[in-house]
């Protein structure tokens, strides 16, 4: 009976010190992902299409909310940031909620975020949510899929 409480005390401790190491890890995941999102906010807002496009693998995948909003590989995705950028004039996203996970090379987030659009003759407040797969490529991380929504239907104009 010794020898049984014995192996499971054994069995639960190693079994904590296994979550607990394994546990430690997503602080530094969530970081790294927390700074690839603002690196990739912040070459948006500078409409800087090179740093943009070193931060998607070539196999991509990127649905949004528009009627074309889908677009496979970086050839389609460049197409529709050139398109876009012409037509906005600033935004700033902020993110209000992120949540990050990883196994191995791939790490998935998902984030609320209010992206300020200043398109010159209007200026919008728009609600969105966006998901994503990030995979570390030669210790760079890349995103491989991401998908991005309104979560409100109608935008707010700015005052």
């Amino acid at each position: 009976m010794k020898l049984m409480r014995f192996a499971v005390a054994l069995l639960l401790l190693i079994a904590f010190a296994s979550v607990s190491a394994w546990a430690a890890e997503p602080t530094q995941i969530e970081k790294e992902v927390k700074d690839w999102l603002n690196v990739y906010a912040k070459a948006y807002e500078k409409k800087d299409l090179n740093a943009l496009m070193s931060m998607i693998a070539a196999e991509a995948i990127f649905i949004d909310s528009s009627p074309q909003g889908r677009y496979v590989g970086t050839d389609a995705i460049k197409k529709a940031y050139e398109a876009e950028f012409p037509q906005i004039q600033s935004v700033v996203m902020e993110p209000t909620w992120l949540s990050a996970s990883t196994k191995g090379d791939l790490a998935w987030f998902a984030a609320d975020l209010t992206a300020k659009v200043d398109l010159g003759k209007a200026k919008f407040v728009v609600p969105g949510r966006w998901t994503g797969v990030l995979e570390k490529r030669d210790g760079k991380w890349i995103i491989i899929l991401s998908h991005f929504s309104y979560t409100a239907m109608d935008e707010k104009e700015e005052k």
